[in-house]
Formats: structure tokens, sequence, C-alpha cells
């Protein structure tokens, strides 16, 4: 539930309204963020490395091509595209042979807002492919009116392109557009791109996820025009 210290008033004018709902994907609505940590984990002990979760943490919400520059920048272009490959392989192995679940609620959540009539937009650091996967096997891609994803922008979170990948895509106005994301490089490319920001707390790590406007627990029970209202007393 959204923290009582924020959520106090029940009472919303319709002109509060926001006017489009960006997603994020893995972590936000999609319970992927375990099945990435172990894709890439047996990538790095292809090559001798090590990753632990706690290494892991950082990296969420970045593209995998940039993943692999920060760690496989000593390999030739041949042998980056490969340990991409590789992750791709081991990821669909994980979750074929595991399942993939929806984050808690989110499909109640989305069907209220779809009560609302608002456009909502998929904003994603994964690849496309990997999206309609995941999204198909749990049943949420009719959801979206736009989705933008890796291969849609330049640079990948921290940055605000996808966002504004999203927003410009909807032709709404990225100041009219709420943002939910679960991770450190998320929230700052929603703020950089001057939105709202909800930060969901999947992992257990609220005190990374401040420079969100509003921090929740879950999606249960969450009222659109309550938050709508919240945010909109929250300074620019």
């Amino acid at each position: 539930m959204i923290n009582e210290k924020v959520i106090d008033e029940k009472v919303i004018d319709e002109n509060v309204y926001f006017k489009a709902v960006i997603f994020d994907m893995d972590g936000t609505l999609i319970d992927s963020v375990n099945a990435d940590f172990l894709a890439w984990q047996k990538v790095f002990a292809d090559y001798d490395k090590s990753l632990t979760f706690q290494d892991y943490m950082p990296l969420l919400g970045m593209r995998s091509f940039s993943v692999v520059e920060r760690f496989f920048k000593s390999e030739n272009e041949e042998e980056q595209k490969k340990v991409l490959a590789k992750k791709s392989i081991y990821f669909r192995e994980i979750i074929d042979d595991n399942g993939i679940e929806l984050i808690p609620f989110a499909h109640d959540f989305i069907k209220h807002l779809k009560e609302y009539n608002i456009p909502l937009a998929l904003a994603t650091s994964s690849r496309r492919a990997k999206m309609e996967m995941v999204m198909e096997k749990v049943g949420l891609l009719s959801y979206f009116d736009i989705i933008a994803t890796a291969e849609d922008v330049a640079n990948g979170k921290p940055s605000p392109d996808i966002f504004l990948k999203a927003a410009s895509m909807l032709d709404i106005a990225p100041e009219d557009c709420i943002v939910f994301e679960d991770t450190v490089n998320g929230i700052r490319a929603a703020k950089s791109a001057s939105m709202k920001c909800v930060a969901l707390d999947s992992n257990g790590t609220a005190d990374l996820l401040n420079d969100a406007d509003i921090i929740i627990e879950s999606f249960k029970d969450l009222d659109f025009m309550e938050l709508c209202y919240q945010l909109q007393k929250i300074p620019v």
C-alpha cells in the first residue's frame, strides 16, 4: 500500500488526472529479476567472472548491451555479440524451466487503469524479442497502446530517452505522464524526463528509491485518482 505519510486524502478533483501511464517491465510488471540475475551469473561464469546479487543490483534497468560494454569491454566485438546471445539463451532456458510470474496485483491495477480509458505505454530496457516473449507468457501485451524497447533509443536508462520516446509515441507531454519503476536507473530516467515517478519496492530496497515521488509496496488496492491527487501536490 502507499505510505500513509504520502497518501492522506481521499477526495480527488477530475482536473488532477494525468494523461498517460508508462510502465517499466522487469521488476515492475514481471517478476523476472531473479531469472535475469541467474542468466547473467551463468554468462559471467562462462568467462571466469563472478557475479553476486549485490553486484547485480546496480545493473537493474540497464540494457544488456551496456552491461556487456562495462564488464566485457576487453572482448572483441564478435565475442561481445556472443555474450549477448548467451545471455538471451540462458534467460529463455530459465524461463522455460521455471516459468515467469506477474508482480502481485499488477494485472488488477492495469485493469483498474483501463476503466479510466487512460493511454498505457510500456518502456523497457529489454530487447523487443525478450519483451514479446515474457509479456505474451503473462498475457499483458494487449493492454498497451504503445511499446518502446531498447532498440528504439540510442541511450539506455538512466538516460531519459526511453520515457521521452514513449511520451512522443503517445503524443503526450512528458509532464503529463506518470512512470512506474522499480530501479534507481529507471527512477533517474523518469525524473530526467520531467515525469512523475512512482517506485515499486519489489526488491526490499526502498532506501535506494528515494528519488521517486512516491514509493509503494504493492499495487494492491492502488487507486489511480488518489495517486494523481497526491502526485499533483508534489512540487516539480
